[in-house]
């Protein structure tokens, strides 16, 4: 498949639309994660993204802080006491709005902001962007963006597919997406991928 496009952002969105390679309601933005720079595609939680702005909850970064939030199930009060001497003093570190706390009982309220379906790595080989494309493979769908002709085509094609990380080759104003992405699906739910959301989060504002 072949589309027009000329900007970077302008050609993973044109490569991936939503409806296409993504689910629809996708938006997209660029970020620097995991040491590179991506074009990730993802759907907000306008819920949580609203109930956020109105309690002035800054991003969760702290691995200990969403650890504890992990471990407590959200809207379900649970009393402080049952909580280990780590985990209270945890607790005072919780950003303000992610959890309640009252009359001895902590009540999570905090979820993850958003969804990512995909991250799209950019390079002039295709060797070094899979490499880079790989380290989100805990986390969501990949795919490189390689701009030029591409080097050893066939061999290029069977690493994307072999990987389910997606081929996308830029050559003038054109987008060829060789290797569709694979779609992500997730093993287990862990902190790394809370905090990589988060990330994510706190740069797309």
């Amino acid at each position: 498949m072949t589309v027009a496009a000329r900007e970077p952002m302008e050609m993973v969105s044109a490569a991936a639309a939503p409806g296409r390679l993504l689910p629809d309601g996708s938006d997209m933005g660029l970020v620097t994660v995991l040491g590179t720079h991506a074009v990730i595609a993802y759907r907000r939680d306008a819920q949580e993204y609203q109930r956020r702005r109105e309690a002035g909850t800054g991003a969760l970064g702290r691995s200990d802080v969403l650890d504890l939030l992990m471990s407590l199930p959200v809207d379900e009060p649970v009393p402080t006491a049952a909580l280990n001497e780590a985990e209270r003093r945890t607790l005072k570190a919780v950003p303000k709005g992610a959890v309640d706390r009252e009359s001895g009982m902590v009540t999570r309220r905090a979820i993850q902001p958003l969804r990512v379906d995909l991250a799209v790595v950019f390079g002039r080989g295709w060797e070094s962007a899979m490499e880079k494309a790989e380290r989100f493979t805990p986390f969501c769908a990949r795919a490189v963006l390689v701009e030029g002709a591409l080097r050893r085509r066939e061999e290029a094609m069977m690493q994307a597919d072999f990987y389910g990380i997606g081929l996308f080759v830029a050559v003038g104003g054109d987008v060829d997406v060789l290797v569709p992405p694979r779609p992500f699906v997730r093993k287990r739910h862990s902190t790394a991928a809370w905090r990589f959301v988060e990330d994510v989060h706190r740069q797309l504002g």
